[in-house]
């Protein structure tokens, strides 16, 4: 059995990574984007160990060094248990592949370890991203023995068993609920979004709790992050007290995970046939009548197509609104919190009128964060030849999924800003900033997911959850847009406030610019030479 979960799991990592398209392949075109996408990755790791070892030293640099450990491991925890929750149900129990391969000599056993043992080791590496670069700041600041690295070396194996078994089974629930009603994915999208929301919500409960405390509390800080953080995850708890030499935690942190997500396995196994049946099941009722029909321009019914196309994916809705949603609780929690508790935890004196002037890039970034054109095109899948065979050209075919992602961008942009707006009342000038800048940066993200997806498209897949969270494109459009919206926003707060207008109007200007040329390039690419590339 051992040797069949190998290759197994060989396979499905390689048709993951496209490394079995990568070797046969004799497209040069292929090889370059691949190449491509290599050095985005490494530069996106790059930016991640860059981060987590800057968090940590500002830790250490506050005398908080102990709980460096315990917080990445409750960070890596929530961020497993998230981006797993979103694609365990259609990794684990697709049944389109599991059909296949039972056909084979292959158990059952095998397939379904196979699947976990897929999704632990994709968590374990970005896991070990943000893990190792604390390591190596705790280990400088704290010189601990031996055994304090190999104890979170064990840990850090470890950490992937709990949160990947709970994203397993709420994926599970939640699939099972929706498939009962009438609206399967609505339901599906907003019982993911509430566990999602709940989860951000805590995190940003945890920092918020942080920056209340003054230099006077600062020696009993860690003890009181430590309480706050083993409440909110026991593991990490146990997980500080292993590294301090406390064979009994070491035991639970080991021990629970593994006997839960074992548990879990055996169960699953044994009856997976009837829970996949049961998950999947739906109900239909023959009571269609015609109605009316109606007649609309080509780009109106492919913009009404594209929507429905939206909203029918759970996957596809949860993953790409995400930093819409980001940008409204971020924006009521200015409104709640008010520039004057920001500038005191900050503790700078009088940045709040610079606050206020990068509040606009700042709430472009976050409506950058996810770009729904971005793998519109992709997900277009096996059913991309019929748009192909209708009178329509390449500009009411792209105009369509740019106007399909306005729809869903902008009552979130449009919430934000007037929470905004309220929080921080601004002048007249700032209001159009607040306005203008933001509105540029979705329509800039819109076209430019449309161009890089056109570079990087992907039309043989077997799971959404490759296209959506995957795939080249959404990764190059969330670069750039975060990108492009950071950097105007590092030079208003390092020129402060006299160059802010002068920031502002040339970042609208040159925005304008890119997205008009893009939008023009866009149109010479043909319908028919996509499925060329």
């Amino acid at each position: 059995m051992t040797k069949q979960i190998f290759r197994l799991c060989r396979l499905q990592l390689g048709n993951l990574f496209g490394i079995n398209e990568l070797r046969y392949t004799k497209d040069k075109g292929k090889r370059a984007r691949f190449i491509g996408l290599s050095i985005v990755w490494i530069m996106l790791i790059i930016m991640a160990v860059g981060y987590v070892a800057a968090f940590s030293y500002g830790l250490a640099s506050m005398e908080m060094v102990e709980i460096v450990p315990m917080y990445l491991y409750a960070v890596a925890s929530l961020l497993i248990l998230i981006f797993s929750f979103f694609k365990a149900g259609n990794t684990l129990f697709a049944m389109k592949g599991y059909e296949m391969l039972i056909s084979l000599p292959v158990s059952r056993a095998s397939i379904i370890i196979s699947r976990f043992a897929c999704m632990y080791l994709m968590n374990l590496l970005m896991e070990l991203i943000i893990m190792i670069p604390g390591l190596v700041v705790y280990g400088y600041f704290a010189t601990p023995s031996v055994a304090v690295y190999v104890v979170f070396l064990l840990g850090s194996l470890f950490l992937p068993l709990l949160p990947l078994t709970i994203s397993s089974v709420l994926g599970a629930v939640i699939t099972a609920i929706s498939s009962r009603t009438r609206h399967k994915s609505l339901v599906e999208t907003v019982l993911m979004l509430i566990v999602v929301i709940g989860a951000l919500g805590g995190s940003l409960f945890l920092s918020d709790n942080e920056s209340q405390f003054t230099e006077v509390m600062l020696k009993n800080m860690a003890e009181t992050l430590s309480v706050q953080i083993g409440g909110m995850y026991p593991p990490s708890i146990w997980f500080q007290n292993a590294l301090s030499g406390d064979l009994g935690s070491l035991g639970l942190l080991l021990g629970i995970p593994t006997v839960i997500f074992v548990a879990f396995v055996a169960i699953l196994q044994k009856y997976f046939q009837m829970i996949c049946a049961a998950i999947h099941a739906v109900s239909a009722k023959n009571n269609y009548k015609m109605t009316k029909l109606q007649r609309s321009s080509h780009i109106t019914a492919l913009w009404h197509k594209e929507l429905k196309r939206y909203f029918a994916s759970s996957i596809y809705v949860t993953n790409t609104v995400v930093g819409y949603v980001m940008a409204v609780l971020v924006s009521a929690g200015i409104l709640f919190m008010g520039i004057g508790q920001i500038e005191a935890a900050l503790g700078i004196p009088d940045i709040g009128p610079v606050i206020i002037k990068c509040l606009p890039f700042g709430l472009s970034c976050l409506l950058c964060m996810t770009s729904i054109s971005a793998c519109s095109i992709s997900m277009e899948g096996n059913t991309f030849w019929q748009i192909q065979t209708l009178p329509v050209t390449a500009k009411e075919f792209y105009d369509s999924k740019i106007l399909a992602n306005l729809s869903v961008a902008a009552p979130f942009y449009l919430v934000s800003v007037i929470l905004l707006g309220l929080a921080v009342k601004p002048s007249a000038w700032e209001l159009i900033w607040l306005l203008v800048i933001p509105d540029c940066y979705v329509i800039f993200s819109c076209v430019v997911g449309i161009t890089v997806n056109l570079t990087f498209p992907v039309l043989k897949w077997d799971n959404e959850v490759r296209i959506v969270k995957q795939s080249a494109s959404m990764l190059v459009t969330m670069l750039v847009g975060v990108i492009s919206s950071i950097l105007p926003l590092l030079v208003v707060v390092f020129t402060g406030e006299a160059l802010a207008g002068f920031i502002s109007l040339l970042t609208v200007v040159i925005l304008l610019a890119v997205t008009c040329f893009l939008y023009k390039r866009n149109q010479r690419m043909e319908l028919i030479r996509i499925s060329e590339r």
